[in-house]
């Protein structure tokens, strides 16, 4: 079967090829993410799946290119990233990237990435082809095949653990966000382990995490979203948004740190986060009190003092210790700016605010 691939890949020219399908967009996603860290969990993608679409091989041997041109070769995932990229392209045995894995295997290249390299080349076919040129390569031609399902709340609940990635599509359609997903846990005996996940968002549903096994992804964890509409939000800052104001405790941290990194300043995302504060101020949950927390850093690191007043107000609040704490020192950053921000009196019971992925 592998044989078999490897021919088809070295027989189908790169301007015969399909439209990209909703799979293969999520790839796509992960290969020109800016973050490093998404561009090499699609080069594991591509190295465990092996997709027969000669578009996203190239795609992945432009991102290689790409990296060694203009990319932070200081940066500390550079060279894992790099090598993983190199590391798919050989496993997919295509003779026709030998010249670019050849000269991209600089002489100043750190010793893990020339292993890679090295072993990548070996594992392409001998075969006689025309080479892959990548600065012919024009990122802007991807063409993307229509999205044919909408999303439904309905059929995001039919969703469980274990569901393939394939189900998921051909019940959701496209997700409106593509990441990484890093878990942690910790066990006995072994420490603390990270897992590198694929993450999938559908704006107003939620989000789930899929981890790899044996030969497809599968759902491992599913998060809901906040009941209020954010559709109206610009379009940039859906996706994280709809992390931000999730139940899962581990995505919400997760969100707020890429949310103070940007800084986000965008109003109707941060008056989003300030309701959803508000609605679950009651919390006792340890963990989830924690998110809040985190939420309170992100309004006050967006500058905006529209949210001082109702951080006073919470810091004054018979809340969780974490809450009023980060809430007082949230305010104390920020210079009242009116109009303030009045949250719609929806606030949850003490037990309802608890998240379901703890």
């Amino acid at each position: 079967m592998k044989k078999l691939l490897t021919l088809l890949l070295v027989l189908l020219p790169f301007a015969t090829q399909a439209d990209f399908d909703t799979k293969d967009t999520i790839y796509v996603d992960l290969l020109t993410s800016n973050n490093l860290q998404e561009v090499k969990l699609g080069a594991k993608a591509l190295h465990h799946s092996l997709p027969e679409n000669i578009q996203l091989w190239d795609l992945a041997a432009f991102t290689l290119w790409s990296m060694n041109q203009k990319g932070d070769k200081e940066h500390d995932e550079f060279d894992d990233t790099i090598s993983w990229l190199a590391k798919a392209i050989g496993e997919s045995q295509n003779p026709r990237y030998r010249t670019l894995l050849t000269e991209q295997n600089s002489s100043e290249a750190s010793r893990k990435v020339k292993k890679y390299f090295k072993s990548a080349i070996r594992a392409l076919n001998k075969d006689d082809v025309p080479q892959f040129q990548p600065q012919e390569f024009d990122l802007a031609a991807i063409k993307v095949s229509p999205n044919t399902v909408t999303p439904t709340l309905a059929n995001f609940e039919l969703i469980t653990q274990g569901v393939t990635l394939d189900t998921v599509i051909e019940n959701l359609g496209k997700p409106d966000g593509v990441g990484q997903y890093l878990r942690s846990y910790r066990r006995p005996f072994i420490g603390r382990q990270t897992f590198h996940n694929l993450r999938l968002s559908y704006i107003n549903l939620g989000s789930m995490e899929l981890k790899y096994e044996k030969t497809e992804w599968v759902v491992d964890l599913i998060s809901t979203q906040t009941s209020l509409d954010i559709s109206g939000v610009a379009d940039q800052y859906r996706d994280l948004l709809s992390r931000l104001v999730s139940n899962d405790v581990t995505q919400i941290r997760s969100a707020a740190r890429e949310a103070i990194k940007l800084p986000l300043q965008d109003e109707q995302s941060l008056d989003h986060i300030a309701q959803y504060i508000w609605n679950a101020q009651n919390t006792q949950d340890k963990q989830f009190a924690d998110s809040l927390a985190w939420l309170c850093k992100v309004l006050s690191n967006s500058g905006n003092g529209r949210y001082k007043e109702m951080l006073l107000t919470l810091s004054q609040k018979p809340l969780h210790s974490k809450i009023t704490r980060y809430a007082a020192k949230s305010a104390e950053s920020l210079t009242s700016t009116e109009p303030f921000f009045t949250p719609a009196v929806q606030v949850k019971g003490a037990d309802s605010s608890k998240t379901d992925n703890l």
